[in-house]
């Protein structure tokens, strides 16, 4: 699902137009990037907690070079689900091997 996809899910099951719709997914999406750049955490009671965390400097290789090059430490966005989504995760899907590779279905 994209953001355009989701804006008409709002729309359907709000009643709000379309129009109306996308403004609040685009508000909601900027609100808490907003204050993810502001070093603020948002935390959604029931579903997540959106934060920017910190990424230690590593050495790594450029694959068409091959050479070492450092690679500076950073902020980056993170989000950490909370208990009653991982929980209906875990009701709603369930995981299988296919070809030797894990996959999730609908359980």
């Amino acid at each position: 699902m994209n953001k355009a996809e989701l804006s008409e899910l709002v729309a359907k099951q709000t009643g709000l137009s379309k129009k109306a719709a996308k403004e609040a997914v685009d508000t909601l999406f900027s609100t808490i990037a907003k204050m993810i750049c502001d070093g603020e955490p948002v935390r959604i009671t029931g579903f997540g907690t959106f934060e920017a965390r910190p990424r230690k400097s590593s050495m790594r290789i450029n694959p068409q070079t091959r050479q070492r090059i450092m690679v500076a430490s950073k902020a980056v966005p993170s989000f950490r689900a909370g208990r009653e989504l991982k929980e209906m995760v875990r009701k709603k899907l369930k995981v299988v091997e296919v070809g030797g590779k894990l996959s999730v279905k609908r359980g």
